[in-house]
């Protein structure tokens, strides 16, 4: 399953990336996520990203359905991560509260903090693509 295993390592490229972008921004990337979350919209960057996710996504998506081998790391990449994804997502872009708590984290160290704390991702989506 090709789609699926490429779809595992890109969210594990994307996390290693936006993780150490953190770290290495701190407190600085707070102006990427008020763009990204507060405001009545989005920037074309984040309209464009997301799009782009979401047509990876769908592909992926169903090539996946149209497979006859569906391993358990599969349905972990393809299923269950995207409809986690989305809930987060949605309990941020459409809730107020939400874009409250995530435009208002302030300093250095609370950044650096995130960016570490992403990075357990990495390995995960690692293993989930090689068995997917």
């Amino acid at each position: 399953m090709l789609l699926p295993t490429v779809f595992g390592l890109t969210l594990a490229l994307a996390v290693l990336a936006t993780s150490i972008l953190i770290m290495v921004m701190g407190g600085r990337f707070q102006k990427v996520e008020q763009a990204a979350y507060s405001g009545e919209t989005r920037p074309w960057w984040f309209k464009l990203s997301i799009a782009v996710y979401a047509v990876f996504y769908v592909v992926t998506l169903i090539s996946f359905i149209m497979s006859p081998e569906k391993t358990w790391a599969g349905w972990v990449l393809v299923v269950i991560i995207p409809v986690g994804a989305i809930l987060k997502g949605s309990l941020i872009i459409f809730n107020k509260e939400g874009q409250k708590k995530v435009t208002s984290i302030k300093g250095d160290k609370n950044w650096r903090n995130i960016g570490l704390a992403r990075l357990v991702l990495f390995p995960l989506f690692l293993i989930l693509a090689y068995f997917a």
